[in-house]
């Protein structure tokens, strides 16, 4: 088949073809199509000669340079950061003049291994894996590779711990240490509602009802946005801050980070240094369930997409079922 490649403009967006199959390059900058034109166009031939050849010419450092490029403009920030992390270390195994198909799991254990003897935990080590795994999908988009050499690695066994959390007492005694008032509404947000960080730090005005006592959390997959009912503790909160018609309710923590060094730093004051904000949605949850509210309600209030999600409190439950099954009916006589 004949090559035929193509760098075009359609109502402002730069497309690019590759024998008369379109796809949007997303922007609106022609310097930056050029870019990636051209970078479509190394990645299409460098698969050419590896379909010809049976080998790639394409080294781990050039493919994470492109690959690093290309998530910084398509990934959250997070994500982004967390990819570059990961293929910085598998570059430290492999080397970054290894071609991609000399890339093995035996380089991914060993960045495994490292991150272990380094003190993290199973569960950050995990996180590098899945990320640097996941970075060389694009490879096999690309045409570098035929497949994944990473494709199939397993994670290490999950950490089984339950989750840490504040009793009720222990809850109380440490909203009323926060001396910043900002601080300790918002505080009192997290462990009245159990929202995770974002949820809450995203809220708007414009989805808080008070009259109906409920609001609205927006999520990434819109079939997942849904409201939830404000309660009394909430309610207080939102009536302390002073309802408005617009803007962001907590307004003065912009960054995420902010606020999670603040709690932490009051949970630490606390006692509690090894509790996380993380932890106050654990509170909530870890709480509802000993008022005995079953694992479906609670999963409803968390936003957990799978019940299985949820059964990291299920020992909770025992706990409260056999606190209920006692009863007192006063002294017996049970002698003959």
């Amino acid at each position: 088949m004949k090559f035929s490649m193509r760098l075009f403009q359609h109502r402002g967006i730069y497309y690019v073809e590759v024998n008369g199959k379109r796809r949007s390059l997303r922007t609106r900058d022609r310097v930056t199509a050029r870019r990636l034109f051209n970078q479509i166009k190394r990645n299409y031939l460098a698969g050419k000669v590896h379909e010809l050849t049976g080998r790639c010419s394409v080294m781990l450092g050039q493919y994470c340079d492109e690959f690093l490029e290309w998530s910084e403009k398509v990934h959250p920030r997070s994500t982004y950061r967390a990819n570059r992390l990961a293929l910085n270390k598998l570059i430290h195994q492999a080397g970054e003049k290894t071609t991609l198909d000399k890339i093995s799991k035996k380089h991914l254990d060993a960045m495994v291994a490292e991150a272990l003897s380094n003190g993290l935990s199973p569960t950050s080590a995990n996180n590098y894996l899945r990320h640097a795994r996941a970075s060389l999908n694009k490879a096999v988009e690309w045409g570098y590779v035929s497949r994944n050499p990473l494709a199939g690695a397993k994670e290490l066994p999950k950490e089984k711990k339950h989750p840490a959390f504040l009793d009720r007492k222990e809850a109380v005694l440490f909203l009323k240490s926060i001396k910043d008032v900002d601080l300790r509404r918002i505080a009192v947000a997290y462990v009245a509602t159990g929202r995770r960080r974002s949820e809450l730090l995203a809220l708007q005005w414009k989805d808080v009802d008070l009259k109906a006592r409920q609001y609205f959390i927006r999520r990434s997959k819109n079939h997942l946005s849904r409201w939830y009912p404000i309660n009394e503790m909430f309610r207080t909160v939102l009536l302390a801050i002073g309802s408005k018609e617009e803007g962001r309710v907590f307004d003065r923590w912009s960054h995420p980070d902010t606020i999670s060094k603040n709690i932490k730093k009051a949970l630490t004051d606390f006692g509690h240094g090894d509790l996380t904000l993380h932890s106050l949605r654990h509170t909530f949850a870890s709480l509802q369930v000993m008022q005995g509210r079953d694992l479906k309600t609670v999963q409803e209030l968390l936003g957990h997409t799978e019940i299985k999600t949820t059964q990291i409190y299920a020992h909770l439950t025992d706990t409260h079922l056999a606190r209920a099954a006692e009863i007192k009916l006063g002294p017996v006589d049970l002698s003959d």
